[in-house]
């Protein structure tokens, strides 16, 4: 699909959906599948996980996001991504549903945890419940209390970094 083209080289760069073939995120075998799976029942309550193709499909240009745009932000981490048995995966909570922009205060979450969280953690941490949200998730938190998991993520970042 030509408007997924995300870089002008002459060698055309690997599909923002499929995962690379040098990094294979399923290498850690059963602990990794028993994780995915795991996220795959936390992240039921907040939407659901979908593939990347599928959440391309679900853009609406006009209105929020597009293909194009989709793949920049899994590019740039600006939307929680991680990669497993070489797809993409991006849990529904952090898109407005009706067009596929991003839910408001998740820009300041990502920017907190992105420098000590790889993709895998990040989607772990937002699928586990946190004492800072009174045991609820940040994935089923951020879109009626940013605030409270803009606090959360800080808190976290500042545990790691000591």
């Amino acid at each position: 699909m030509p408007h997924l083209q995300l870089f002008e080289t002459r060698v055309p760069p690997p599909s923002p959906w499929h995962a690379s073939p040098l990094a294979q995120p399923d290498t850690g075998g059963r602990q990794v599948s028993e994780e995915f799976l795991r996220m795959l029942k936390v992240y039921r309550h907040s939407g659901g996980l979908l593939r990347a193709p599928e959440a391309a499909a679900r853009c609406k240009p006009r209105s929020g996001a597009d293909a194009t745009m989709l793949a920049l932000w899994i590019r740039q981490r600006k939307v929680v991504s991680f990669e497993w048995l070489s797809r993409v995966w991006l849990p529904v909570f952090q898109f407005n549903r009706h067009d596929m922009s991003r839910q408001r205060g998740l820009d300041a979450v990502l920017s907190e945890l992105t420098g000590v969280h790889d993709d895998w953690a990040l989607a772990g941490w937002m699928s586990q419940p946190n004492a800072w949200l009174a045991g609820a998730t940040p994935a089923d938190t951020l879109a009626s209390a940013p605030c409270e998991v803009l606090q959360a993520a800080r808190a976290q970042r500042c545990v790691l970094a000591q």
